[in-house]
């Protein structure tokens, strides 16, 4: 931490700065904790999901009804939230073998 030097500075000088130091970081903490946290949730329609997946509108539908990917329906439309589309894809375990023989 820096050292301070306080040269020729009046206490009310002080006292002014401490409080305006005082009240601002008052002021942010209140401001923090009144604001609601708001999630931004990004939602894809059918193309827009099936362009993503590189796949057919077809193949999510059939998706869809297998449960491989989870849809939400706003009135009549289907939309797909990117939590989902992520949830959607697993990874391929892949075993690289060089050579001679595998136990």
């Amino acid at each position: 931490m820096g050292n301070i030097q306080i040269n020729n500075f009046k206490l009310e000088d002080l006292e002014t700065a401490i409080k305006n130091v005082l009240k601002e970081t008052v002021t942010n903490a209140v401001k923090e904790q009144i604001t609601p946290n708001r999630t931004i949730i990004s939602l894809f329609s059918r193309e827009s999901t099936a362009e993503m997946l590189c796949i057919s509108l077809p193949t999510l539908h059939e998706w869809t009804k297998s449960g491989i990917i989870k849809a939400n329906r706003i009135g009549n439309r289907v939309l797909y939230k990117l939590e989902d589309i992520n949830d959607a894809l697993t990874e391929v375990n892949t075993s690289i073998k060089k050579g001679g023989l595998s136990c």
